[in-house]
């Protein structure tokens, strides 16, 4: 059986930050609160949804990749359904949905959910996909609208 590349790594997702400017973490920033590192910067955390979110410069299983992008702005990175992708891209309602770290079941449309959008975050699930329910608010209904594409 051949070994399979991780989604993280991925041709997609290194065209996804690199539409951001990012760079990965360095070794000596690896294992650091996601508050305390500069911006412009990716990572990888098995702590989607806490508090203090230790970020790494290598995915694992089922990780969620998060970016912290020039000017402070955090995103989670994840796999919506075609449905709940557009749902989030209109913006016209509030939705919730349900964020994959990796493509499963229809969850297969790449999206980086700003924070500033993230009116509430319930922790992954384990099972299934470790999905993480999101409750994200209308375009016009947050504040810290940032200079990049939703």
């Amino acid at each position: 059986m051949a070994d399979s590349v991780h989604p993280a790594l991925t041709p997609e997702r290194e065209a996804f930050r690199r539409r951001f400017a990012l760079r990965p973490l360095t070794l000596e920033e690896e294992g650091a609160n996601l508050h305390h590192l500069p911006e412009g910067i990716y990572g990888y955390t098995t702590s989607a949804g806490a508090d203090e979110i230790p970020v790494f410069n290598k995915p694992v299983f089922q990780c969620f990749e998060i970016h912290k992008a020039a000017g402070g702005d955090v995103s989670y990175v994840g796999y919506l359904s075609e449905k709940e992708y557009s749902a989030v891209q209109n913006g016209a309602e509030a939705v919730t949905v349900s964020l994959y770290p990796e493509p499963y079941g229809d969850a297969t449309r790449l999206l980086s959910v700003p924070l500033s959008r993230i009116d509430r975050i319930k922790p992954p699930v384990r099972d299934q996909g470790n999905w993480m329910k999101l409750e994200i608010a209308a375009k016009g209904q947050f504040l810290g609208v940032s200079g990049r594409a939703n």
